[in-house]
């Protein structure tokens, strides 16, 4: 009885603190949608007018009225698509020569280490730097300049994310193939890929993620030619104001592909993440 009263009680503090974050991530979204319906005058009204009087889409209509979104649209599909294939193939190539090199714990521990420092290091300290490499090579405003950028910052996440997946594998897979006379590129397509296919699979979908969102890199090295949606967010942000329903409705085309994304691989992401967390 006791054992069953404390199940119930687990189940209930579970339920509950799954509420309180969905709550916490719904919300926001909510109110999103709702600042992107209204009309301009109730975002200066007073007391403020949190549900619209009336529905308008014009916010959306302006956002669209250009060709400013949909380069913006375009060369963010480009950034993120062009970051996350060469991120994951490069990454996943290292992460197995570093697994499969023979290091000691030590050494790898510290090569494990640096791959953190820079996925977490200050990024603002590298802005004037990197623009005057980009300036210096003449990639300034392109698309490249935006993905050399993120490349920088996502082959080391997932250099670590691959690392710690593949040396959890045991080696005498690859031994037995080893005897069969299999090379190492044969081991590494035939043998690493299908089975840590679900931790590459979330890590192109969190390299997507993160070059999907970047702003610091994209707006200090682009202008007009390469602008990306988070630089258009952030564009409503003017002299004489900030265009709120503007904003909402740019955030809401810039958020809207990455949640039917989410949506459609989650299951590989769960898989992936999981990968690596238990020993094999």
């Amino acid at each position: 009885m006791k054992i069953s009263t404390k199940i119930n009680i687990l189940s209930v503090i579970r339920w509950l603190i799954l509420s309180t974050a969905l709550i916490a991530v719904v919300i926001p979204l909510i109110y999103l949608v709702i600042n992107s319906l209204k009309l301009p005058k109730e975002f200066l009204s007073v007391p403020p007018i949190i549900f619209p009087t009336e529905i308008t889409f014009e916010h959306f209509e302006k956002a669209f009225s250009g060709k400013k979104t949909l380069r913006a649209l375009v060369n963010s599909l480009l950034v993120s698509s062009i970051t996350t294939i060469i991120t994951v193939f490069f990454a996943t190539l290292s992460a197995y020569g570093l697994a499969r090199i023979g290091f000691n714990a030590r050494i790898l521990g510290l090569i494990i280490i640096l791959f953190l420092l820079i996925r977490y290091y200050p990024r603002v300290t590298t802005v004037i730097p990197y623009f005057v490499i980009m300036k210096n090579l003449g990639l300034l405003d392109t698309i490249w300049a935006i993905i050399i950028g993120h490349l920088g910052i996502t082959i080391p996440f997932v250099t670590w994310l691959m690392l710690v997946i593949i040396n959890d594998l045991p080696k005498e897979i690859e031994e037995s193939a080893m005897i069969e006379g299999a090379s190492v590129r044969q081991r590494f397509l035939y043998i690493i890929v299908p089975i840590t296919s679900p931790g590459i699979a979330a890590s192109a979908i969190l390299t997507a993620f993160l070059s999907w969102n970047e702003f610091l890199i994209a707006s200090s090295v682009a202008r007009r030619k390469a602008s990306v949606l988070s630089m258009s967010v952030a564009s409503y942000v003017t002299d004489k104001g900030i265009l709120w329903g503007q904003m909402a409705a740019m955030s809401i085309i810039m958020i809207l592909p990455m949640i039917l994304f989410a949506l459609f691989v989650q299951k590989y992401l769960i898989r992936g993440i999981t990968l690596g967390a238990v020993k094999q």
